[in-house]
């Protein structure tokens, strides 16, 4: 393996790992670091420093001003692709003869570039970046933000067949995988995530738990969903934590007895929170990719109920509870409430869980990235 360098673009600083996106990038980083990966990191840092701990675990790192010129809002190119264009980038991919892993659709600025064109170009897709762009621009409320969103969803669209002369993409979902297969060769890649082992606790908790980035719609929408329509018709209690909750939001809160907000909690008082829970309650409108909220619930939280667009990896049926009307959730909430999460449960959830290793998936990356001749 000492030979083998590897360049990862990555749209933002992946550390600390604390969204979906930075969870997946950094958590791959670290398994192909661990498996022998000489690792050419390239970042784009915007309202995050750099990183010491990324730069034990790579051979480089390069950091890169996001340009956010408001000319790009007019480019035929979307935004978010635009905005991450720098010579300085394709310098150094030029520099070192490496393949390269662009971490999603944001970072493919280069991705058919001349020069690199004979290089190994495999881009990883954390969903059907179209589809999300369309889902959050139908759940914003602010009408500049709702027209940004619908002009990048349109652009997004059209630009995807440029991401499909990659050498190959790397779904993250097997319904992703299906989508991109029709149109390059994809390969089915699980997400990268922090957990080893279970930690769920057996027995029964006191309280129901949302958690999220707060300061992205859709999530705003789910915990607003929950606040208005399920826990304001019952007294069993909600905690809702997660980044940059909104003003609106937090005034919501304030309304009702029994839920309570802790915004921006560290790493350690999250896992706790999600561990001494009864129930993790994860609505969503989008069914794009695969929720890493989902495995750290998974992972260490007892009783999940999910909105049916949240239950796309296999055999969720088996381990977790299907709501979608408001009564279906109040139903589901009610039957959950003091029903003990037992060592049958834990069973079940680990035969679910066996196949998500991350060790492995970033073996395929090497197989797939690396082909022995």
């Amino acid at each position: 393996m000492q030979d083998k360098q590897l360049h990862i673009i990555a749209l933002n600083v992946p550390y600390p790992a604390n969204y979906g996106g930075a969870i997946d990038i950094f958590y791959k980083i670290k398994e192909l670091y661990e498996l022998g990966v000489k690792i050419h990191l390239h970042c784009y840092k915007y309202g995050r420093s750099e990183s010491k701990e990324l730069e034990q675990l790579c051979t480089s790192v390069h950091y890169y001003p996001r340009k956010k010129r408001t000319a790009n809002l007019f480019s035929k190119t979307p935004f978010i692709v635009k905005s991450r264009k720098t010579k300085a980038l394709l310098e150094n991919l030029i520099g070192i003869d490496a393949p390269i892993l662009f971490e999603g659709l944001h970072t493919c600025y280069y991705l058919n570039h001349p020069k690199l064109i004979d290089r190994g170009r495999f881009v990883r897709a954390h969903n059907i970046e179209s589809d999300y762009y369309k889902a959050l621009y139908q759940a914003e409320r602010k009408l500049i933000d709702k027209l940004y969103l619908f002009s990048e969803y349109f652009k997004i669209k059209f630009y995807e067949k440029e991401v499909n002369k990659a050498t190959g993409i790397f779904a993250i979902s097997q319904k992703d995988h299906e989508y991109f297969n029709q149109k390059n060769k994809s390969h089915y890649i699980k997400p990268f995530h922090p957990d080893k082992e279970i930690q769920i606790k057996c027995g029964i908790g006191e309280y129901a738990i949302y958690h999220g980035n707060l300061s992205v719609a859709e999530n705003e929408n789910a915990a607003l969903f929950l606040i208005q329509k399920v826990f304001s018709k019952i007294d069993f209690p909600l905690v809702i934590t997660g980044f940059k909750p909104s003003k609106y939001l937090r005034k919501e809160v304030r309304k009702h007895k029994y839920i309570r907000i802790v915004e921006s909690p560290e790493e350690s008082l999250l896992n706790s929170s999600i561990e001494n829970a009864q129930i993790q309650v994860l609505p969503t409108n989008q069914d794009t990719g695969i929720k890493l909220k989902l495995l750290k619930s998974l992972y260490r939280g007892r009783h999940c109920i999910l909105s049916k667009k949240m239950a796309n990896i296999t055999g969720i049926e088996n381990t977790c509870h299907i709501a979608n009307s408001a009564s279906e959730w109040i139903k589901k909430i009610r039957e959950l409430e003091e029903r003990e999460f037992s060592e049958e449960d834990l069973k079940i959830r680990k035969e679910v869980l066996k196949n998500f290793n991350s060790k492995t998936e970033a073996e395929k990356i090497i197989s797939l990235m690396f082909p022995v001749e």
